[in-house]
């Protein structure tokens, strides 16, 4: 029998997930005064935490909001966790984790005075290691689960170390809810399966709010009046600094519910878009602000981070809501999206007041590189002709020159307007850019005689060579057939084949054979001799571009009732691979997987939160980042992806996990039918929905890098600039070794210094001298290891708190 029991009492409230937002913040209302009421009436603690939970009482119920005030003052009630919502652990980047904690800690100190030490996430379906050194330099030492996953765990009471070798103390419990009435019920189970002489049980009703009653505390004050053991109502805090784990787990907690990882793949793309989005544009104003350009806008770049955080949340993000969950995530991210599109606008404006005026003829093309090292990379940008040009005989070409007015590479591609007609253009050169600066290229337009374009014929396989890359596109099944570099084949048979498997209505996945394998009885598309519906009129394979730049191939693939087509871009000069997908799934309870068969044999990996980590490689569902990657002997082959969470790998073969036609909120109970089987029931993304991958040889400690360019391509625009009448600060920015990523770049919340976090994602140890104007710093990284730099007028210094 235990020593001492530490009773934890909460309610735990989902904001969405059967129900509206509306109704999860009526439920937060009827929560927080039951309980607040009952602080005065009993001696126990409420627990709570979120705080997005507690802006509602404060908006819509102030007299309360002031009631838990005092509760809290009085010790009666307990801000704990203290994030800012309880949000997925695996999917969101390691800069979002830092932001849940610290705009929590922000607003619960400003609030409350109070700053909780031990991080709460009862429901969501997994944990990342990635976030041990995070809470760790967030000031959290201890954190409580309930969900560890499906591997062997020596304890629910350890020493968690993180990728980095930082250690908290953890403790997994026995779920987080009782029944109404039946708190006293729980507790005595619980205290009889204990494991340690100090143990901690939650109770409370929740799911959908509740927390005590007073039959609950009545049981409660007799049961610890009667008891023989110590009972006393508590806190995390207070359990864990009673405890001492003496096992340590070095691992993920693994996912619970592999299906959330893949299931309704639109909000997951926003998503991860919008990461990317506000990472960027935070540099960007960062700069502009930094050279006396434009005030630097807090406050709009905290909402824009608020709508984030509450898209974040482990109903939302994995897609376990009702559909009007997706719709609200949606809409959050959008409002977001809004945001930040218009101050992005206004830092590059800004940045591009600093051009002198374009001269005669000129179209200028200034571009923005979001990076802290001089990059050499492919633009992208769409302009008008002066004037449309009618003629059927000239047409428009080209010549690109940089700064100093030597012609680059460049290519005329596919506009993405359908006008049949000589006038919007879209162009890709090759662009060396200066870090963290506005690099200038024009656009020399002239008109030439019209001639026939033939469309290329293919009798065997569309091959590509360079001085180190091989590609061979095989033009009977429409598949990659050969992918060598320096020589060496990484692929083998065939690559980016799409499977069909069979699966079921429940979004989350949570039958104990989905844990070892997600979808059976695989299918796969195949090549359509005679493209029909929305591909009618196209040919089975081909070639749409073939420039300087790029070679773009397109086939098309038919299943039953499922249509696809995949595009291949070859980058002529890097010799990557890009690989667009868009999909027309037609079936329910389907999974739809793209797939990779490797030559390597080594260990399968992905991104996760500030660093890299194993995955499974027995078909058992994965979830990682923006990439996976198999290690060979020298190099990796890596995919890089743009919202792609979910994955496999057997047999040497990865498959990037697109998509579930699942029904929306379909939970198992019992032995019921998932489904109702009486009506039609709303199923998730049965409808067009696009991909996209970039497969790539690299180092290991280079393949964070080559994400980030990847995803957050150099921000471009056709602008002819209108001068400053008064000259900006100037702003020098490098970095010694590129393969150090700068994570975020922002000003500090209420200081006026600046904050630069630094990432090593790599095992091995790693330095870098980072300048930014006349302050130099030099830092050592050990493997995965994140830093934060605070830069003012007194130069830069590191410091151990990540801070925002």
């Amino acid at each position: 029998m235990p020593k001492k029991i530490h009773l934890v009492c909460n309610a735990h409230l989902d904001p969405i997930w059967q129900w509206e937002w509306e109704e999860g913040a009526a439920s937060a209302l009827s929560t927080f005064k039951s309980a607040s009421d009952l602080c005065d009436e009993f001696d126990y603690i409420f627990c709570h935490n979120e705080v997005t939970l507690y802006k509602y009482i404060e908006e819509y119920a102030p007299e309360l909001f002031e009631d838990i005030k005092r509760h809290v003052k009085e010790g009666k009630w307990k801000i704990i966790g203290g994030w800012y919502l309880q949000p997925d652990c695996n999917m969101p980047c390691g800069e979002s984790f830092v932001r849940q904690i610290q705009f929590g800690k922000n607003y619960f100190h400003d609030k409350f005075g109070v700053e909780p030490k031990s991080a709460y996430n009862v429901d969501a379906f997994g944990h990342t290691a990635g976030l041990v050194q995070i809470m760790k330099k967030c000031g959290q030492d201890n954190c409580v689960i309930v969900r560890k996953g499906d591997d062997p765990v020596p304890d629910r009471h350890l020493i968690w170390e993180g990728l980095d070798g930082s250690r908290i103390k953890l403790a997994a419990l026995r779920g987080y809810n009782s029944g109404l009435g039946k708190a006293v019920e729980k507790i005595n189970r619980l205290t009889e399966e204990a494991e340690h002489d100090i143990e901690c049980i939650m109770w409370g009703v929740g799911n959908h709010g509740g927390g005590p009653s007073r039959k609950d505390l009545s049981d409660i004050k007799k049961l610890i009046d009667e008891s023989e053991i110590e009972i006393c109502h508590s806190t995390p805090d207070a359990f864990f600094d009673e405890i001492e784990p003496e096992h340590i787990h070095k691992n993920s907690f693994t996912i619970s519910m592999p299906g959330c990882y893949t299931s309704v793949s639109k909000i997951k793309q926003a998503h991860a878009d919008f990461e990317d989005n506000l990472y960027m544009t935070e540099k960007m104003c960062s700069v502009a602000a930094l050279k006396g350009l434009i005030e630097y806008p807090e406050k709009e770049l905290n909402e824009a981070t608020e709508d984030l955080l509450t898209a974040e949340f482990h109903d939302v993000l994995p897609g376990s809501s009702i559909k009007v969950g997706e719709e609200n995530g949606l809409m959050i991210l959008s409002h977001g999206k809004n945001i930040l599109n218009k101050l992005r606008a206004k830092a590059y404006f800004a940045l591009t007041s600093e051009e002198p005026k374009a001269k005669e003829g000129e179209y200028p093309f200034l571009v923005f590189n979001p990076n802290p090292y001089e990059w050499e990379t492919e633009v992208e940008c769409e302009f008008m002709l002066a004037d449309q040009n009618w003629s059927d005989d000239i047409v428009s070409s080209f010549r690109v020159t940089d700064s100093e007015g030597n012609e680059i590479p460049a290519q005329f591609i596919k506009e993405t307007s359908h006008l049949n007609l000589d006038w919007r253009k879209r162009l890709v050169f090759k662009a060396r850019l200066a870090p963290m600066a506005i690099s200038r290229f024009s656009v020399y337009v002239e008109f030439i005689d019209k001639k026939e374009q033939l469309k290329k014929k293919h009798n065997g396989n569309i091959v590509f060579r360079n001085d180190n890359t091989y590609v061979e596109i095989n033009c009977k099944t429409g598949l990659l057939s050969s992918y060598k570099v320096d020589g060496r084949e990484y692929i083998k048979d065939e690559a980016f084949y799409l499977c069909q498997y069979d699966d079921n209505a429940d979004p989350w996945a949570m039958a104990d054979s989905q844990l070892t394998a997600l979808g059976t009885n695989p299918e796969r598309f195949s090549l359509m001799q005679k493209p029909d519906g929305v591909f009618s009129g196209m040919e089975s394979i081909q070639v749409i571009e073939d420039g300087e730049l790029r070679l773009c191939v397109e086939a098309f693939f038919k299943l039953h009732n499922s249509r696809a087509r995949v595009e291949y871009i070859i980058h002529k000069v890097s010799g990557e691979l890009d690989v667009n997908v868009d999909l027309f799934a037609g079936e329910i309870n389907k999974m739809y997987r793209l797939a990779v068969p490797v030559s390597l044999s080594g260990e399968y990996r992905g991104q996760t939160a500030f660093g890299t980590q194993p995955l499974y490689m027995n078909g058992r569902e994965c979830v990682a980042q923006r990439f996976v990657y198999v290690k060979g002997d020298e190099k990796c082959l890596a995919l890089f992806n743009k919202g792609t969470y979910g994955s496999k790998f057997l047999d040497g073969t990865m498959e990037m996990s697109l998509l579930r036609t699942a029904t929306y909120c379909a939970h198992p109970i019992c032995d019921r039918p998932l489904i109702p089987l009486d009506r039609y029931t709303q199923k998730i993304d049965l409808e067009e929905r696009n991909f996209s991958f970039r497969l790539c040889v690299a180092d290991e400690n280079e393949l964070e890098r080559l994400s980030q360019e990847f995803t957050t391509p150099a921000y471009a625009c056709n602008v002819f600039p209108i001068e400053r009448k008064t000259q900006a600060k100037s702003l020098g920015v490098s970095i010694s070794n590129k393969n150090i990523s700068l994570t975020t770049f922002k000003k500090m919340v209420g200081d006026e210094s600046f904050v630069l976090r630094f990432l090593n994602n790599s095992p091995k140890k790693e330095k870098t001298e980072f300048t930014l104007n006349s302050a130099k710093i030099s830092l050592s990284f050990g493997a995965f290891e994140a830093k934060t730099v605070i830069y003012n007028e007194n130069g830069m210094q590191e410091i151990n708190e990540m801070k925002i």
